[in-house]
């Protein structure tokens, strides 16, 4: 499990989650929309985004939250960035269980420097930039990262992954989507995660959300649509 799938693990423990899904496209318009300025209102203005599910007959709601930080140097190898902190909180049968990532990335261009979280780093190796403009169905890359097990410019690399984008639609509603594909040093595949948000045609975020986190024999999901 790479570090960003061992953060969502961590938020997750309040309970082992595999929740219920949602129904499928009515009538969606294609587009474009503005998916890069809407990756920058995500990192820069933030949001909150409460979700639902059930897990054994037990609700849980999560919710994620994302929330703008001053800049700072990114603890691998110094590099000045601003940042982005995201937070998963998870409530379950009285529980609240609730950790954060801080995403460093640079402020003109939205490149992804590196994520930290629970005491270990990932580095970006590459970045993709989104396009201006995308319609529903596209998809692309984002970023690849580099898994390391601190935060030290010596840390080893303990896995990777690989990051994309893609624009999606459900229930009629436009969603950009952040995916996530981890693998272990070895290139054995230990992890899936997608978190997607509501996207106008000029960018800006909207209040419905999906989550989804598969690990193994664990699946969590969650919506609020």
């Amino acid at each position: 499990m790479n570090k960003r799938s061992s953060w969502l693990w961590s938020a997750a423990t309040a309970a082992l989650l595999s929740a219920c899904g949602g129904g499928g496209d009515t009538t969606t318009s294609a587009g474009p929309y503005a998916v890069n300025a809407a990756l920058g209102h995500l990192l820069v203005t933030g949001g909150s985004w409460a979700m639902n599910g059930t897990a054994n007959g037990q609700a849980f709601t999560l919710t994620m939250a994302f929330a703008p930080a001053g800049a700072g140097p990114f603890p691998v190898n110094g590099v000045m960035s601003a940042q982005s902190l995201e937070t998963l909180t998870v409530v379950s049968a009285g529980q609240s269980n609730s950790d954060t990532e801080t995403i460093y990335f640079d402020a003109a261009s939205h490149a992804i420097v590196g994520l930290q979280a629970v005491g270990t780093c990932s580095t970006a190796t590459a970045n993709t930039p989104l396009p201006a403009t995308a319609v529903v169905g596209a998809s692309g890359a984002f970023f690849t990262e580099a898994d390391l097990d601190g935060c030290a410019g010596n840390s080893l690399v303990l896995g990777s992954g690989a990051n994309t984008w893609s624009v999606v639609s459900d229930t009629g509603i436009a969603l950009l989507c952040w995916n996530l594909a981890a693998q272990d040093a070895a290139g054995t595949p230990n992890g899936t995660e997608s978190i997607c948000i509501e996207v106008h045609a000029d960018g800006t975020l909207g209040s419905r959300a999906r989550f989804s986190f598969i690990a193994g024999a664990v699946t969590i999901t969650a919506r609020n649509f």
